[in-house]
């Protein structure tokens, strides 16, 4: 179902905007969203802001984001949402374990940690008729097209707390 909703312009009208996604952080609650014209027809340029919502759970009391590193979050959460709704297929590869015999794993999510420089995977061993089982993560080494061509140890404390982050976030947003 299409979420709309309405905001005050500078020069005093109601813009239609529809919600593309929302998402919560620790602080605030985000909507990123697209506008739409006289004609109904929707922008394909995308926006953000901050909201609450009031006691029938409407959003309201719409504010601007604050800090450079509030748009550098909401933008790798479109990039994420974006990735993941253009994966109709998921992906896959394999790993040889310690007694080498190779493992089907899945891709649950990939993203890139800009402070490090590094593309990361979140993935399971995919085993038939199973729920997604144990989780691991590590750095990538991306192919021509995106895909998982090398894994690499995640090594410093600092890259797991932001990929646990990350995993966390993620977690989060899937159970909305």
């Amino acid at each position: 179902m299409e979420e709309l909703f309405y905001l005050q312009t500078e020069d005093g009208n109601k813009q239609q905007c529809k919600v593309v996604l929302t998402f919560d952080s620790d602080e605030h609650s985000y909507v990123i969203y697209s506008f739409i014209d006289e004609e109904g027809n929707e922008s394909e340029d995308v926006s953000a802001l901050r909201y609450e919502l009031d006691d029938e759970g409407n959003m309201t009391d719409f504010s601007d984001l604050e800090t450079e590193e509030e748009w550098e979050m909401v933008e790798e959460v479109l990039n994420t949402f974006i990735a993941d709704s253009n994966d109709e297929d998921s992906e896959f590869f394999t790993v040889t374990d310690e007694n080498d015999q190779e493992l089907l794993c899945e891709v649950l999510y990939k993203f890139e940690l800009k402070e490090f420089g590094k593309h990361y995977v979140l993935y399971s061993v995919a085993e038939e008729d199973e729920e997604i089982g144990e989780l691991f993560a590590a750095e990538y080494t991306p192919g021509e097209n995106g895909e998982v061509a090398q894994l690499h140890p995640i090594e410093t404390e600092e890259e797991w707390e932001k990929v646990e982050e990350q995993l966390a976030f993620m977690q989060g947003n899937n159970e909305e």
